[in-house]
């Protein structure tokens, strides 16, 4: 199959698509912020801090989602996926009754732990409902994301990004529909309004996009296979084993960035708005490198899955094309970096702090370039035990110590954000290390995995 072949058309077009799909979905929070805000600070300021929890959640969530993807991937590069999907569809429908369970479990645990750890008492009663939400649908959230990117890996990227527009068109009527009209009254506040919106949208997404990628894949050749009880089983067991070390290594990477930001407040408001604004910088920055992150992690099961002979070579391509354009972003991030503080800063913004800390985001890129690539790379290969591990370690021994040390007794938020190199560049060296070992035989043993689920 044309789309799955690696050449640079492919990978261009792949990877711009992606970044697409990332900037419109940063329109879905900024769309429900902006819609509540009318509804009252407080409600806002709640649909916001719900957010930055959701965030924190769904990262555990999404190894189910990277271990169904690059199983599908390596499928499509072996023109078996008539074959797999059918499995790997079934295998996953039962991986979400468990993250279903957990999910309402983790949404009736969300206003005890606000008020154990002293948050605003009128706001955790907002953030609750809203966290409530959208937790209590993470089966239907994580079957969304699933169906976006399985038509990306089968060759209908386009579509997932029509897809993706009409979601947020959906998004924007429901949000309307559920806070100025009648309807409001279901909901026990706007905050939970907003989020039943969004959760409307996925279910309309997921349902569409389901519809599309059966359809499109009906036509070719190849009919679906019924799925075997033991194969489905085998697949089960196996995604069940490697999903929460993934899941987990996302959830490691997150608090690595959110704790030493925690650690920076308690310096004063100066810090924390220039730091705020630098990060939001940063990670509008990151979408360019993590669109071509994720053209590294599908291309990559393409060619396992294909039993590509000069899979070397392909690495190095494909670690080539992917590092140009990051180095280009980070060029003309860096440079235009006053100007980007401006267009970010709030009256009393420290300018010069926040153009700094910009640059110590910048300065570790290369490090966070290939522990990404890299471990990208071991997540196709489901060493999701690794990347647990090393990552659990890195985060508690070295990143958050580190900030704390920079904030707290050296008084400095630029070592507190430009420390994180040091742990990104020991992660990069773990996963190489760890692919320097296994070679060729690591992808057998990837492949072994998604074909037979061992």
């Amino acid at each position: 199959m044309e789309h799955t072949r690696f050449t640079v058309r492919n990978y261009t077009g792949y990877t711009s698509v992606v970044f697409g799909l990332g900037v419109v979905s940063v329109g879905f929070g900024a769309l429900d912020l902006i819609m509540v805000a009318p509804k009252g600070l407080d409600q806002a300021a709640a649909v916001g801090q719900a957010d930055v929890l959701i965030s924190a959640i769904y990262a555990v969530f999404i190894g189910v989602v990277d271990v169904f993807s690059s199983r599908l991937a390596m499928a499509e590069g072996e023109q078996r996926t008539s074959h797999r999907l059918p499995v790997l569809g079934t295998a996953l429908l039962l991986l979400l009754i468990p993250c279903q369970l957990l999910g309402i479990a983790l949404g009736l645990g969300i206003e005890p732990l606000m008020r154990a750890t002293g948050q605003k008492a009128e706001l955790i009663p907002l953030v609750g409902d809203y966290v409530q939400v959208r937790t209590y649908g993470i089966a239907l959230v994580l079957g969304y994301i699933v169906i976006s990117e399985s038509l990306k890996i089968c060759g209908l990227k386009n579509l997932s990004a029509v897809n993706l527009v009409f979601g947020l068109a959906v998004n924007a009527l429901f949000n309307w529909v559920f806070l100025d009209t009648g309807a409001a009254r279901l909901f026990a506040s706007p905050a939970q309004a907003v989020a039943a919106s969004t959760l409307v949208a996925q279910a309309a997404m997921a349902t569409t996009g389901g519809i599309v990628l059966v359809r499109r894949l009906r036509t070719r050749p190849d009919r679906f296979v019924r799925p075997r009880r033991l194969e489905v089983l085998t697949e089960f067991r196996s995604m069940a084993r490697t999903a929460p070390g993934i899941g987990l290594r996302h959830f490691n990477d997150y608090l690595g960035t959110t704790i030493p930001l925690l650690f920076i407040g308690t310096l004063g408001v100066v810090q924390l708005a220039a730091a705020a604004v630098a990060t939001k910088i940063y990670t509008l920055f990151c979408r360019v490198p993590q669109a071509c992150f994720a053209g590294s992690f599908v291309f990559y099961g393409y060619a396992l899955g294909r039993g590509a002979d000069d899979l070397t070579r392909t690495v190095r391509k494909m670690r080539l094309y992917a590092a140009v354009p990051t180095a280009v972003a980070t060029a003309v991030t860096a440079l235009a970096a006053p100007w980007l503080v401006d267009a970010f800063a709030s009256p009393g913004l420290d300018r010069d702090l926040a153009r700094n800390l910009l640059l110590a985001y910048l300065l570790y890129v290369p490090a966070y370039f290939f522990e990404q690539i890299f471990g990208e790379m071991l997540t196709v290969q489901q060493r999701g035990g690794l990347l647990f591990v090393s990552s659990t370690a890195v985060t508690y021994l070295l990143t958050i110590p580190l900030a704390w040390y920079s904030v707290f007794a050296l008084d400095s938020t630029f070592l507190a954000v430009a420390c994180k190199g040091i742990p990104t560049a020991v992660l990069a060296f773990v996963f190489w290390r760890a692919l320097r070992r296994t070679g060729r035989p690591g992808a057998d043993r990837a492949e072994s995995e998604m074909s037979l689920a061992q």
